[in-house]
């Protein structure tokens, strides 16, 4: 994280020149702070329109949750054919604990518990990559149309403690390989799961019977085990309406194992920055003396290293492993270099054995707007031999996340897909552009 520097005061009157000019070493200078200083201005992301839980005037055991993500998608130019997509998803969360508004060092052994129930809708057009000629979805949320029960689950949250135990109906997401750098883009590739398409695995919103275990070392590690009956996932998705279960019979098992570290000199923290005469927010005392000092809400996640593998009964096994750290170049206010990996040479119904990755995600890459994100991602899916003789798919998104408030942001994306397919019969490359639509309630 960039330190704000500390500058003296202007002396005033004769006093004040005298003053300054006895404290004028390097050392004596560096060490100087005025005894008014005021704390820089706080800038953060204006408040949210009413949201479900004040309209319904809930308890506070309770909290309710209702998000929607719109993506529309067109490709200009290349592909099979060009073509145009909506598809959106709508999640609907509730909590209930009666430790949900107290500081956990003030938790009873009642507070630690807490039921969670989500459920998704998706509509539109969850095939739009199949009609252009691709093959990994260029869009987070295309799933069929359908209602998904995408979780039940009680769960003992650690607290001040060391374990979190959690079981019911779970996808392995966000648990397991998802990272949070990798939720600010629009590709399925690189959003959330690092591109794993093993058959079966219950990936957020399919899920499956499981539970997850997780002993927390101290604060900056933690280690997760999960299991999950697979067996179970097409039998939910038919609860609520996918009419061929969407994923398909399975059998068996799969285990999860993962290791995280967060150094807490990585940790988001507020953003020092510069408010100009004209009232511009620009980026941090890089140039000169700051007239006007204001912090900055940090948008970006904390640093990060992800390492895990899995193990199924029945369709392969794999591992996975994602790094997450500022980039330390001058880039806007702040900055986060990712990058990220997984491998599954053995699963029974190979697509995509293979995926690498990386990218970089800026905050405030413009004057005048410290709370926009702009965003770079690049990666590479290596397909199967049986599937394709040319390798591999690639995926080039660029992305800027306008910040509306803390319900509402807007994304444009623009993405090109390198060698659609990896077919025998070539497809031209495809340009896709389109928006992310993203508001919470």
């Amino acid at each position: 994280m960039r330190q704000q520097r500390r500058l003296p005061r202007r002396a005033h009157g004769l006093l004040g020149l005298i003053t300054a000019l006895a404290l004028a070493s390097p050392a004596r200078c560096a060490e100087a702070e005025p005894l008014a200083e005021q704390p820089p201005e706080p800038i953060s992301l204006s408040a949210p329109w009413p949201s479900v839980q004040e309209l319904l005037q809930l308890p506070d055991w309770m909290q309710l949750a209702l998000s929607v993500t719109a993506e529309p998608l067109f490709n200009p130019l290349g592909g099979e054919r060009s073509a145009g997509s909506w598809i959106q998803q709508g999640t609907l969360n509730l909590d209930i604990s009666s430790g949900l508004n107290k500081a956990s060092a003030n938790w009873h052994e009642l507070d630690h518990w807490q039921l969670s129930v989500t459920v998704n809708h998706d509509a539109g057009d969850a095939y739009y990559n199949t009609a252009i000629g691709a093959l990994f979805p260029l869009q987070q949320v295309a799933y069929p149309a359908g209602f998904y029960l995408s979780e039940i689950a009680i769960q003992r949250q650690h607290g001040d403690g060391w374990l979190n135990v959690k079981a019911g109906i779970l996808p392995i997401n966000p648990d397991f390989v998802e990272v949070p750098v990798l939720g600010n883009y629009v590709h399925s590739a690189f959003n959330n799961t690092l591109n794993i398409t093993v058959a079966g695995l219950p990936i957020n919103p399919y899920t499956a019977f499981g539970g997850v275990v997780t002993a927390h070392a101290s604060p900056e590690l933690s280690l997760r085990y999960g299991l999950f009956d697979l067996s179970s996932t097409d039998t939910l998705s038919r609860w609520l309406g996918l009419s061929d279960g969407g994923i398909g019979p399975n059998s068996g098992v799969a285990q999860f194992l993962q290791v995280d570290l967060m150094p807490s000199a990585m940790n988001a923290q507020p953003v020092p920055a510069c408010r100009t005469e004209r009232g511009i927010v620009r980026w941090s005392q890089r140039r000169g003396v700051c007239p006007a000092p204001v912090s900055v809400e940090n948008q970006l996640p904390d640093g990060l290293l992800s390492l895990g593998g899995f193990l199924t009964s029945e369709n392969g096994n794999g591992v996975y492993g994602s790094l997450t750290l500022p980039s330390g170049l001058p880039l806007g206010l702040a900055d986060r270099l990712w990058l990220g990996a997984s491998y599954a040479p053995d699963a029974s119904q190979v697509i995509a054995p293979t995926f690498v990755g990386g990218g970089l995600v800026v905050q405030g890459p413009l004057p005048g707007r410290p709370l926009d994100v702009a965003l770079l991602g690049l990666g590479r899916g290596g397909l199967s031999n049986q599937l394709s003789s040319s390798a591999y798919e690639g995926m080039l998104e660029l992305g800027y996340r306008i910040q509306i408030n803390q319900s509402l942001n807007l994304q444009p994306t623009l993405q090109w897909i390198f060698n659609p397919s990896g077919t025998l019969q070539p497809v031209p490359g495809i340009l896709a552009a389109g928006v992310q639509i993203q508001l919470n309630f």
